[in-house]
């Protein structure tokens, strides 16, 4: 492999530099298209909107509200100074949304950054404006987003989408792409991950964009550590730390920042809350060039499945001038954004029933849920799936469920030593919740 081109970059999604955005989304709206011959011929006008576009412009102009607000966000926005890339309003943004819903994702870099979740980078210099965030927290908003990402998905699913998994520059297996992704793991793409074909022409055997972004780990990639210690917790997901907080409350101003989990509302009002105030939460993120797919975090049976609507682009308003502030928001996520919940009574009566909470952010809200009420899991197990980008997950624990003593702390370690690359990129093992530290 050649020099080291990954930059761990934990936690971001797109460029930290408002005008990257902007020049990136402004390239969307006035470059010729960058689709396969076979998606031109169905779009050969660049600016006719496709109709759930329309459906969406046209819910805006209706609403009174909902208009005021999409001119509003514009002029809040902030941009440096002299920088006229940029869409100007409301009309252009349709433009540039119609554009996106007819391509796949493209390699960005070497942290992924902006291609990787194009339609956040579009939208991500308005999610952290007042007017925004009327806008994005708007059920209708919301429910035609959801209609939106739908008719993408057809596209992503589809072999048309594989157009981005050749050799070809910004394509994922282009000599860069390939690098970045082995130096994340320390080993090939093809030692890897499990691939149909060993040849990169042939797309290594995936079949459309999300074939490929849902790939499985080969067995050796994600071994569960210890399996046999009930006392160990296996992560659910290969994600960077970000939280744990004990003594989490029924309800609590999630809105202000410092990890504040309000359970109630993470739950949907489930009536298993009460079971788990006074508990702990850990959060872990992933990024949209990490494994997607959840594991069973213990050995146990799946009490109740539920998956939850939410919005998609809502975030906490700060003075960042970042403009990746979803990204910012992990814990105010787990309170309103669309959600699965995985309720697991654990073999060991020291852990009980904990649930797995899997949080779908932007256009990664599609939360695929595998298991169903009554199944027996081992540790590792599959779960489930996120599709389509980045997003964050939680553990969320019984106040009955001892931390022993050092927990916390131990728990961090954890992350850190017992990752596939020996930094805090990976985890396999996270947690132990009571009896002799696995590791003495």
């Amino acid at each position: 492999m050649s020099p080291s081109l990954y930059i761990p970059n934990h936690g971001r999604w797109v460029a930290h530099k408002p005008a990257v955005l902007d020049g990136w989304t402004y390239d969307q709206l006035t470059l010729p298209r960058a689709q396969p011959p076979l998606v031109r011929e169905k779009c050969s006008d660049d600016r006719k909107l496709a109709p759930v576009i329309q459906e969406f412009q046209q819910l805006i102009e209706d609403d009174p509200e909902l208009f005021m607000y999409f001119h509003k966000m514009f002029d809040e926005v902030r941009r440096p100074n002299g920088d006229p890339d940029h869409v100007k309003d409301y009309g252009e943004l349709m433009v540039t949304l119609n554009r996106i819903i007819t391509q796949a994702p493209r390699f960005g870099g070497a942290n992924n950054l902006v291609m990787g979740v194009p339609m956040y980078a579009v939208l991500a210099p308005f999610c952290n404006t007042p007017s925004g965030y009327n806008v994005f927290t708007n059920a209708k908003v919301n429910a035609q987003l959801h209609k939106i990402f739908d008719v993408w998905a057809e596209f992503l699913v589809s072999p048309e989408s594989c157009y981005v998994l050749t050799k070809k520059d910004q394509c994922w297996f282009s000599p860069t792409a390939l690098d970045v992704m082995s130096q994340r793991l320390g080993t090939s793409f093809y030692d890897a991950w499990i691939c149909r074909d060993d040849d990169p022409d042939k797309h290594y055997g995936f079949t459309s964009w999300d074939d490929f972004f849902t790939r499985r780990f080969r067995p050796h990639m994600r071994q569960v550590i210890d399996p046999d210690n009930p006392n160990l917790v296996t992560a659910a997901c290969e994600a960077h730390f970000h939280a744990i907080q004990s003594n989490v409350r029924a309800v609590d101003k999630f809105w202000i920042k410092g990890h504040s989990y309000s359970l109630s509302h993470m739950f949907s009002h489930d009536p298993l809350t009460p079971l788990f105030v006074g508990g702990t939460v850990y959060q872990g993120i992933l990024s949209s060039l990490d494994y997607h797919h959840w594991h069973s975090p213990v050995d146990g049976v799946v009490r109740k499945t539920r998956l939850i609507p939410g919005t998609y682009y809502a975030a906490r308003l700060d003075n960042d001038s970042d403009p990746d502030v979803v990204s910012r928001s992990q814990d105010f996520v787990t309170a309103i954004a669309a959600r699965a919940l995985i309720f697991i009574e654990s073999d060991n009566p020291v852990i009980g029933l904990m649930c797995f909470v899997a949080v779908g952010l932007g256009e990664v809200s599609t939360c695929e849920i595998t298991v169903k009420e009554g199944d027996r899991l081992k540790k590792g197990d599959d779960l489930g799936s996120f599709h389509f980008g980045g997003s964050t997950h939680c553990l969320v624990f019984r106040p009955q469920t001892p931390k022993g003593g050092d927990t916390q702390k131990y728990a961090f370690d954890r992350v850190k030593v017992l990752g596939v690359d020996n930094s805090v990129t990976y985890s396999t093992s996270i947690i132990a919740m009571g009896g002799q530290d696995p590791s003495s």
